[in-house]
C-alpha cells in the first residue's frame, strides 16, 4: 500500500483549546470537519495520548481556532511538538477566553468556534469527538491555512500523534536523499529540514533555533 496517496486529501489546520480546572491545554489538529448544518455540529479527531484529549473528556467542551496562512511557525512548534502536561502553551501566544473560560487564539487565526461534546467514538489510537457548535466568530480575513500550504510553503512537519502522521523512514528512498553533498541537517524534535547545505548550517551562530519548534542547534543531526 502506498500511504502517500493520503497526502492528496484536503485538510485545514487548527488549534484545539481546552481546560482542566484553571489550566489551559491545546494541540494542533487537521481533522476538524463540519458534520451537519441543522443543528450545527462538527467532528474532531484527537490522539488519546494528548493531554488535550483528557481535558475534553473531563469537561465535554473545547474551542477550535482556525489557523491562517500568516500564523507564525512557532505556533506549530508550541502546539504541535510539546505537551500541555508540561507547558502552558497559551502563555506563549496571544489569546482570548470565551465566557465559559475556554482559550482560543487571537493571533494567526481567522476565527474560532466554541463547541460542546455530544458524543464520541473510540478509533484505535484516537478519539473522534462529535460536538455541537455553540458560538463562532470571525477574527480577520486572512486566507486559512491548509495542510498542503503548511508542508509546501511553511515547510512544516507532522507530529507523531497526528492522525495523518507517516513514519519518514517508510517514505525514504533506498538511494538516500538527493541534494547537497553530505545530506541535510534535520531537527531531532520536529523533523524540520534545514533548507541550506551542511556548511551553511554549521556557520550559523550557536544560538540558532529551529523555526518550527524552537529546539536548539544541538538538536539537529546530519542525515
Amino acid at each position: 500500500m502506498d500511504a502517500t496517496v493520503l497526502f492528496n486529501l484536503s485538510y485545514g489546520l487548527y488549534v484545539i483549546g481546552a481546560k482542566n480546572g484553571e489550566r489551559y491545554a491545546g494541540c494542533v489538529v487537521n481533522t476538524v470537519t463540519q458534520a451537519t448544518s441543522k443543528p450545527l455540529t462538527l467532528t474532531v479527531c484527537i490522539n488519546k495520548d494528548n493531554f488535550t484529549n483528557l481535558c475534553i473528556k473531563n469537561t465535554n467542551e473545547f474551542t477550535v481556532s482556525i489557523l491562517s496562512e500568516n500564523a507564525r511557525p512557532e505556533i506549530f512548534g508550541i502546539f504541535g511538538f510539546r505537551s500541555s502536561r508540561d507547558n502552558d502553551k497559551f502563555a506563549e501566544t496571544q489569546y482570548g477566553v470565551t465566557p465559559s473560560g475556554l482559550p482560543y487564539l487571537t493571533e494567526g487565526a481567522v476565527g474560532y468556534i466554541q463547541c460542546k461534546v455530544i458524543g464520541s467514538i473510540d478509533d484505535f489510537t484516537h478519539t473522534i469527538f462529535v460536538a455541537e457548535i455553540l458560538d463562532a466568530q470571525n477574527l480577520n480575513k486572512e486566507p486559512p491555512m491548509t495542510y498542503a500550504y503548511y508542508h509546501k510553503v511553511v515547510k512544516g512537519k507532522t507530529p507523531k500523534n497526528a492522525s495523518s502522521y507517516i513514519d519518514p523512514a517508510a517514505l525514504a528512498k533506498p538511494e538516500g536523499k538527493p541534494g547537497a553533498a553530505g545530506g541535510v541537517y534535520v531537527c531531532g524534535v520536529c523533523g524540520y529540514e534545514y533548507p541550506g547545505g551542511p556548511d551553511e548550517f554549521i556557520q550559523h551562530a550557536a544560538d540558532y533555533t529551529c523555526p518550527i519548534c524552537k529546539a536548539p542547534k544541538s538538536k539537529f543531526a546530519l542525515r
